[in-house]
């Protein structure tokens, strides 16, 4: 009996399995590559700029540790490229962001429509109280 090869010389190959439909896969790849937020990092320029900045040693890290952008969250290998990162225009733009004012949890709420109510009587009250 004639049987015919899986891969045959004409025609497409079967497409390679990859991970582009998995959605579980997907997430993972983002937590894993997770960056701090804008207002952890401004936290932690508060804790720079009272205590100083002081790098322990850690060998899992780029360059032992030692070469850390704090408006970035990053380490690098060597203080060169660090300095080359700080010429950046991504550099520059989260120092801009970094910045701004840091924004409060009522301020939060009230943005998400938790805050405030906008019912009239609430707004009489208030009027009436000025």
């Amino acid at each position: 009996p004639f049987l015919p090869p899986l891969y045959s010389t004409m025609g497409r190959y079967r497409p390679k399995r990859t991970q582009k439909g998995k959605l579980d896969h997907k997430k993972a790849v983002k937590v894993k590559r997770r960056k701090k937020d804008l207002d952890q990092i401004q936290d932690e320029i508060k804790i720079v700029e009272k205590k100083g900045l002081k790098l322990p040693f850690d060998p899992d890290l780029p360059g032992l540790g030692q070469f850390y952008c704090v408006p970035c969250a990053r380490y690098f290998i060597n203080e060169t490229t660090q300095r080359n990162h700080e010429k950046t225009k991504d550099h520059k733009k989260q120092i801009k962001k970094v910045k701004e004012k840091q924004y409060t949890q009522k301020e939060a709420e009230e943005a998400a429509g938790m805050g405030t109510s906008n019912t009239q009587s609430e707004k009489k009250e208030a009027h009436m109280i000025m």
